[in-house]
């Protein structure tokens, strides 16, 4: 069962009085349909969970003592309420320590922060809470160790790319900071399937090419493939970053084909098909690497696969439009959609297609949504991936 739009529920703690006092007042101002309980301590939160309290969301200072921590009272909500999300606070020199070794954190904020980047956690919360995910799902999703986080230098970059007002020659000074993350931008801007004559060099004109919205996924997929290297087995993982990056191109190629006019429509369906990658990896490194294989059981919520599920809820979580996150939800179930939006029949189209060319000679396929595969003239070019957008 969904959530009813009951009052919302989050536990604050934080050891500074004068820091608490500045989050309550700012919370109190400008949530109104929230229930927040504040504490100065771990041991404070600790009983307040034992004796029944059951948060939405839990956001904790690092609270570096003798007596407990921030990572250990994460760890006790993960045990008695683990369908709470978990972030954790800390000053922005201990992040990259934090990122290395917590484990129960769905997501780590720096202090200080500003109003806005607190707010926009709730409302991301609000989203997972209200939205398309069940109590079970979130609970379920909520007991996985090792969810990937989105680190902090990272958010940064993303904060501009989300700002309209970022000069493009200031992102392109950020993202030069990272090889990795250059490397990955050109050599996608300069993919055949871009269908570009002219090769570009310069990360201004790669900007400008690509887009925004379609950096922020490549941003996003690179720090997230990272994080699994040395978890899944290497040949799997390589397998699944080509496919993400083959229905990336497939997704968009078809919005462009089909809807020429709208190149916002083309960026969100190639950021919906490279961020789809999240669940698979985030359920196969559960596994032992010998048993590591992908399927589509949906234990966490009828109808819906799991690793789409987790795909969805990650990017939720993490501020993506929703548009995107439920194209990503439902890219193998849109049977479970009343009215298909656009974004959503592309990405599972594309996903169709895909399997179509990779399929094996008399190999039996699963069938499309009939009704979204009306709504396009799809090629036997196209199918097969002889077609280019030009």
């Amino acid at each position: 069962m969904l959530e009813s739009q009951s009052d919302l529920r989050a536990l604050i703690i934080d050891p500074d009085p004068a820091y608490l006092a500045a989050i309550r007042r700012l919370l109190t101002r400008s949530l109104i349909n929230w229930h927040c309980v504040y504490c100065e301590d771990a041991a404070e939160a600790t009983e307040l969970l034992q004796k029944g309290f059951n948060p939405h969301l839990v956001v904790s200072d690092c609270l570096d003592s003798d007596i407990a921590n921030g990572e250990d009272l994460l760890n006790f909500t993960q045990e008695i309420a683990p369908a709470a999300v978990r972030v954790l606070m800390s000053a922005e020199n201990s992040v990259n320590v934090l990122l290395a070794t917590t484990q129960v954190a769905h997501m780590v904020i720096g202090k200080p922060f500003n109003d806005a980047q607190l707010l926009a956690v709730f409302g991301r919360v609000q989203r997972l809470v209200f939205g398309p995910f069940t109590a079970h799902s979130r609970y379920q999703i909520g007991l996985i160790q090792n969810l990937p986080v989105a680190k902090n230098n990272y958010q940064s970059i993303m904060a501009m790319l989300n700002d309209p007002e970022t000069p493009t020659k200031v992102l392109a000074q950020a993202l030069t900071r990272d090889a990795t993350i250059t490397a990955k931008l050109l050599q996608i801007a300069n993919s055949d399937y871009l269908g570009f004559s002219r090769q570009v060099l310069d990360l201004n004109d790669v900007i400008v090419r690509l887009g925004r919205e379609m950096i922020k996924a490549i941003l996003m997929s690179v720090q997230m493939h990272s994080q699994f290297e040395g978890r899944i087995n290497p040949v799997l993982h390589q397998q699944l970053l080509n496919q993400s990056f083959s229905l990336a191109m497939l997704a968009n190629q078809l919005a462009k084909t089909q809807f020429k006019l709208d190149t916002q429509l083309a960026e969100k369906a190639f950021m919906a098909g490279l961020l789809q990658v999240l669940g698979p990896l985030v359920l196969l490194s559960t596994m032992a690497p010998e048993e590591q294989a992908l399927t589509n059981e949906d234990m966490f919520q009828d109808g819906i696969a799991d690793h789409c599920l987790i795909s969805a809820y990650l990017m939720t979580l993490w501020g993506f439009d929703e548009d995107v996150c439920q194209a990503v939800l439902y890219r193998l179930n849109l049977a479970e959609v009343n009215s298909p939006t656009l974004l959503q029949t592309i990405l599972h189209l594309a996903t169709y297609v895909l399997i179509y060319q990779q399929a094996k000679p008399n190999e039996e396929l699963p069938p499309p949504c009939w009704a979204a595969l009306e709504k396009f003239n799809l090629t036997e070019a196209f199918l097969s991936g002889k077609e280019v957008a030009q």
